[in-house]
């Protein structure tokens, strides 16, 4: 029997047979998943509406192309996407944000520098992944604020109060289009940490553990809370945040051991989850009527801010 080699070949789409008849097209074999994102930026990629879009990309593996997203997923992040709550609220990062108002029962303590608070939330999409070193504001209190610096694979995390920035960590980690963040802060420790991780495997890491410094404690809180709101600082403005965000979880604890172990590694029924009882507000996110953001715990009331009724989203399912 003859064995035909080929040592190289080169082609821009490969279609699969699956089911029956049915051919599942796979293109590109990218190094990084920013090189795939300036790929279709640059029309050098172009994705095709109503079809799987699948690509191979280094260190991630199989992704699929989300139009909803306006991103590459991988395959197992886009399970975790459909496994969320149905519906999220989509940021522009141009002037829409949500703000949370009447803030009582320990949720007026987030980002108050002399308090024990934790806040989380779950990423849907991540619109702007530039390489810019860009401050973007995910949470803010008044002039008490925290911050991820847009560094291509190297994001850092910033905090600032009374608007004096201080510089957090460089974690060399960037979140994904699905991922889930957590921060908890203890005041007679004065330290800040930053949990990130993934919800379709359970996976999460510490990626900072910051002292927050006197210079930033001066403490500057408002009588809201927001996120995505641009924040202004010794540096200038900060730039809003530009994404999907989903599922906001608030306490007057520093959400330890376990607590954080069921944040990251269970599913988005999160009223069922055995640490909703130490929350003093839960918000869904998008699920409610635009533009209101209902927080199951009534200890807050909330709005998004200069947005539309089509930035409450449907969850991608593909």
């Amino acid at each position: 029997m003859t064995q035909n080699i080929i040592d190289i070949l080169g082609i821009n789409t490969l279609a699969l047979r699956g089911k029956g008849t049915e051919f599942n097209r796979f293109s590109r074999f990218f190094q990084s998943v920013d090189d795939a994102r300036e790929s279709v930026a640059t029309g050098d990629y172009v994705p095709t509406p109503g079809l799987t879009n699948a690509v191979l990309i280094l260190g991630i593996g199989i992704a699929i192309y989300s139009f909803d997203l306006e991103d590459f997923v991988a395959i197992q992040d886009l399970a975790a996407a459909g496994n969320q709550a149905s519906r999220y609220i989509e940021l522009d990062g141009a002037n829409d944000y949500i703000e949370f108002t009447s803030l009582q029962g320990g949720t007026e303590n987030v980002l108050d520098w002399s308090k024990d608070w934790s806040i989380g939330l779950t990423l849907v999409g991540l619109t702007e992944t530039t390489s810019d070193n860009k401050l973007m504001t995910l949470f803010s209190n008044g002039n008490n604020a925290i911050f991820l610096r847009r560094g291509g694979t190297n994001w850092g995390m910033y905090v600032t109060g009374d608007a004096n920035l201080q510089h957090g960590a460089n974690t060399w980690y960037a979140p994904t289009a699905t991922s889930r963040l957590l921060f908890t802060y203890d005041a007679s420790t004065y330290r800040l940490k930053y949990y990130l991780g993934e919800p379709a495997s359970g996976t999460y890491a510490l990626r900072a553990n910051l002292l927050v410094n006197a210079n930033t404690r001066v403490n500057q809180v408002g009588n809201s809370l927001c996120i995505g709101k641009g924040v202004n600082t010794n540096l200038g403005t900060s730039a809003l945040w530009d994404g999907g965000v989903n599922n906001l979880i608030i306490s007057d604890q520093v959400l330890v051991g376990p607590q954080v172990d069921e944040f990251f590694q269970t599913g988005e029924a999160f009223t069922e989850h055995e640490y909703y009882a130490d929350l003093t507000t839960y918000a869904r996110l998008g699920e409610d009527t635009y533009p209101n953001v209902v927080d199951t715990k009534s200890n807050a009331t909330g709005v998004l801010v200069n947005g539309a009724a089509n930035d409450f989203v449907d969850i991608p399912t593909e």
